[in-house]
């Protein structure tokens, strides 16, 4: 019994000396466990704040990019693209908004990636077709039971053939056909008391076609010139002390002054009436011969207006008059023509057909109005 005791307490202290161990162990342990556990929180820190240093590095590079390289050059790719758009919508305006062409140039514009890409799109180009072709068709369904047209542009209406309308359109370039429209002839005839430098010289028939321009100056006759020529150096003698820009008076505007503006293309003369002053013709016909002295007198006066009423009143045979009044008075302007001497001072009565839009204007600057046939339309004894 006594040796079983002594065994057990020798066991008891071996089992306290291994708990002991243990317990010791155990701390090591513990300990060890303790060091790696802040290790690695503290290299979980350590990596945490180089991601987060990495990160901001990152940020900083990225926006320093896109402020000073990627917006600037998105800035100007976007520039560029505004440009290249407004053209379009100022070559291609309302009446084209919704044309399938126009939203494709459009399209291509924006899908491009590059300045360069952008700058080698030609709006130009691209617009002229399309404003050629949608004019054309406004040529077709514009015209009226003559085959004209009215076509509208820079704040001028010119009326045309069908075939002429065409042609000007082929003349026209890009900017111009933008701010050209097509429309119905809506036209009236009104008539111009003008004198013979305004008339083109009166070598105009019925049925020709003229353009008509404000000068902006009034245009007299010689005579009249003469009297006002007389007048101004008087005045310019009572006047020698005065400026010269205070006696600038819209006189002294020249003819093809950059105020000089084309008011209506293409008018029909329907009738000319020529002052009557011009319908007296007294003719002396004298001939002599020699060695043989031969005279031979022939007089003769007529006066035209007088033979008119005649006529109109029906005591003059009209077969044996119409060869002399018809068409006298362009017949007295040709021949002046030829013979390079005429009168000038005469006045005319032109009835002329005008777009209805012009009317006033025409009429408010009767004195300044210019008649010129336009060399497309020429008369034949025009040699160009």
């Amino acid at each position: 019994m006594k040796r079983l005791n002594k065994i057990l307490k020798h066991n008891k202290n071996i089992y306290q000396r291994l708990n002991f161990l243990n317990e010791e162990k155990t701390n090591i342990l513990e300990k060890n466990n303790e060091y790696d556990a802040d290790k690695k929180t503290l290299d979980k820190e350590f990596n945490v704040g180089l991601i987060v240093i990495l990160l901001i590095i990152f940020l900083i590079i990225t926006l320093g990019y896109y402020l000073l390289v990627f917006q600037p050059q998105m800035q100007e790719l976007q520039d560029h693209k505004n440009v290249k758009i407004n053209q379009v919508n100022q070559l291609l305006n309302a009446s084209l908004s919704h044309d399938a062409n126009k939203q494709a140039i459009l399209s291509k514009i924006d899908s491009a990636s590059s300045v360069e890409e952008v700058d080698n799109i030609d709006v130009y180009a691209w617009a002229s077709p399309i404003l050629k072709n949608n004019l054309k068709e406004q040529i077709k369904s514009q015209k009226d039971k003559y085959n004209r047209v009215q076509v509208n542009t820079d704040n001028t209406s010119n009326i045309l053939s069908q075939n002429d309308a065409n042609k000007y359109l082929n003349t026209l370039d890009v900017e111009s056909l933008s701010k050209t429209s097509i429309s119905m002839p809506d036209t009236v005839i009104i008539p111009l008391s003008l004198n013979r430098r305004q008339a083109a010289s009166g070598l105009l028939k019925t049925g020709d076609s003229v353009d008509i321009y404000n000068t902006n100056k009034e245009i007299t006759n010689l005579q009249t010139q003469d009297n006002n020529m007389d007048s101004q150096l008087s005045t310019s003698n009572d006047s020698s002390n005065q400026s010269t820009d205070n006696d600038t008076t819209t006189a002294n505007i020249p003819v093809n002054s950059s105020d000089d503006k084309k008011l209506v293309g293409g008018a029909t003369v329907v009738s000319i009436l020529r002052s009557k002053d011009s319908g007296s013709v007294d003719s002396n016909i004298e001939l002599s011969q020699y060695p043989h002295t031969r005279n031979y007198t022939q007089s003769s006066k007529v006066d035209i207006e007088q033979v008119i009423m005649a006529k109109s009143s029906g005591t003059l045979d009209e077969s044996q008059l119409k060869i002399i009044l018809n068409d006298y008075g362009w017949k007295i302007s040709n021949y002046e023509r030829l013979a390079n001497i005429g009168d000038l001072d005469c006045e005319y009565i032109i009835m002329l057909e005008v777009p209805r839009e012009t009317t006033q204007d025409l009429i408010n600057n009767m004195d300044t109005l210019l008649l010129a046939i336009p060399s497309y339309d020429a008369p034949d004894w025009v040699k160009l």
